[in-house]
């Protein structure tokens, strides 16, 4: 039996220079919402077998009326046995990046 992977994030605005939080994200079937901080600690719910999942954060309604380009950014990760991935994400109306984080 394999052992479990987790995942968490941080979901930064760069043009506020502040949390985003309330952004909705989804890791295969759980949809959890960031808080206060813009973190998700746990997206996993204890851990999840390794494997191909697709990371989605949905940030058009953050920016809401403020003018933007995207509406989610969806990520496809590549989850190994055993291991904890940080996924941060920084948004800007019109640009994202992410990297794995510790």
């Amino acid at each position: 039996m394999s052992a479990l992977a987790t995942v968490s994030t941080h979901v930064l605005d760069v043009a506020s220079g502040q949390p985003a939080s309330g952004i909705r994200v989804t890791l295969g079937t759980r949809t959890l919402t960031t808080d206060a901080q813009g973190r998700i600690a746990d997206l996993s719910d204890g851990g999840i077998n390794p494997g191909s999942y697709r990371l989605l954060f949905e940030v058009g309604a953050y920016f809401g009326t403020t003018p933007h380009l995207f509406e989610t950014v969806a990520l496809d990760l590549r989850l190994s046995e055993g291991r904890h991935y940080h996924v941060p994400l920084l948004i800007a109306p019109y640009s994202c990046s992410t990297y794995r984080g510790t």
